[in-house]
């Protein structure tokens, strides 16, 4: 059972709300001095499912095989070409200063074939000139522009508070509540990287605090006074805080330049948007971001809910209570209760079955197995039903399987070590 510290409102008197915290012990915990500077959404990054229109992407391969730093204009705005391999897919457009990176072309589908072809991922100055309005039909826009047959498949996003008056403990991660495993501590001269939590220790107060992987939900606690010199946002980002203020300072700003601004972030990533929107009753898909918007509030909560930093067993550290109640990103969280849907066999584990299917490949080329062999094989490895369910829900069937394991064995004896 989790616990909340008891508020109350020292000028009304008023029971649940205010920031004084009263623990089980009497022991009290004065907020008041804590303000939040911002609250908002800080990237998207949507996934667009189509076929790629032909000239366009001739358009993009000529550019790339003509020069290495090619530079192509679309829509009247120029964006630097590069390999999106990294990322999954062939082409990378980025233009930093527009706020737009563009990945075109699944690299695991074939060009001509219906496929997640477009993936938009925005900066936060993108974001911050535009309305919820504006930002869904922008980047629907773009990814018109790319595709025929036009379908939103998925949305990641990254949900941010930033305030002051409060700095993280040395020995956080040791009160951290999380179904994560790995935990990263950055405290400005080293990193530490870790498995679980227990005999985690950290030397120096951390400035970035990272639960979680970048695939899954991710919660990042940081500095963001010192990330936004890195970063070269410094006069962005003073220019939102500027605009702060409380009851106390109005109307001058309650953001103190001599003080550090640390940010809370939530990472969703697409897949996690999907099964929470799958596993919770009576809430539609959320493939687009204003789909979202009206949950940005109850995803931040179920977030933080699932992620606590705790005074001691069970019972919730106030601030955490404070960011997690007090933060509200345009709407009041709906009467849902969020939960993620259950992985079903073959499904959610994409990674593990096509890494699984290169390894046998891997190993039947090496054995010098023929296609028809490794058919059977592979028929009679266990993996068969997750590997046709896994290339079905992207529309290759199992004459185009077939071809695939034929094309794999030869790739892997003519251009791999597995022939040596």
């Amino acid at each position: 059972m989790i616990h909340d510290f008891e508020r109350f409102n020292v000028r009304t008197g008023e029971v649940g709300k205010g920031d004084l915290f009263i623990g089980p012990d009497a022991s009290q915990i004065d907020l008041s001095h804590v303000n939040v500077l911002w609250t908002g959404t800080d990237t998207v990054r949507q996934l667009f499912q189509g076929r790629l229109k032909p000239q366009i992407l001739a358009e993009i391969a000529l550019e790339y095989e003509a020069d290495y730093d090619a530079t192509l204009t679309i829509r009247n705005i120029p964006f630097r070409l590069q390999s999106g391999r990294r990322g999954g897919f062939k082409y990378i457009l980025q233009n930093r200063e527009y706020g737009l990176t563009i990945l075109i072309q699944n690299f695991y589908a074939e060009a001509d074939a219906l496929g997640t072809h477009v993936k938009i991922e925005t900066s936060p100055r993108w974001l911050y000139e535009r309305s919820s309005d504006q930002i869904h039909d922008e980047l629907a826009e773009w990814g018109m522009h790319f595709l025929k047959g036009i379908k939103p498949v998925g949305i990641a996003l990254h949900l941010a508070v930033d305030f002051q008056g409060w700095e993280p403990p040395q020995d956080l991660p040791q009160h951290f509540v999380t179904r994560a495993k790995t935990v990263s501590v950055h405290n400005g001269m080293s990193d530490l990287h870790f498995q679980g939590l227990e005999g985690s220790t950290v030397n120096g107060r951390g400035e970035t605090y990272t639960f979680g992987k970048a695939n899954s939900l991710q919660v990042c606690l940081y500095d963001k006074s010192k990330e936004i010199d890195v970063s070269d946002k410094r006069a962005f980002m003073e220019g939102i805080w500027e605009c702060a203020t409380n009851e106390q300072c109005f109307p001058d700003t309650c953001y103190d330049p001599d003080k550090p601004v640390w940010r809370l972030e939530i990472r969703f990533h697409h897949r996690i948007v999907n099964e929470i929107s799958q596993g919770t009753p009576d809430m539609k898909p959320i493939y687009t971001y204003m789909d979202a918007v009206p949950h940005l509030t109850g995803l931040w909560q179920y977030a933080l809910k699932a992620n606590r930093y705790e005074v001691k067993r069970e019972w919730v550290h106030p601030i955490w209570t404070k960011l997690r109640d007090d933060i509200g990103f345009g709407y009041s969280a709906p009467d849902l209760l969020y939960k993620r849907a259950k992985k079903e066999p073959g499904c959610g584990n994409e990674k593990n079955v096509s890494l699984a299917f290169g390894n046998l490949l891997s190993i039947y080329a090496r054995n010098r197995f023929n296609a028809r062999q490794a058919w059977d094989c592979l028929k009679k490895s266990g993996l068969w039903e997750d590997l046709c369910a896994y290339y079905r829900r992207r529309e290759i069937f199992e004459n185009e399987l077939f071809q695939l394991v034929q094309d794999g064995l030869i790739r892997r004896r003519l251009l791999t070590k597995v022939a040596a």
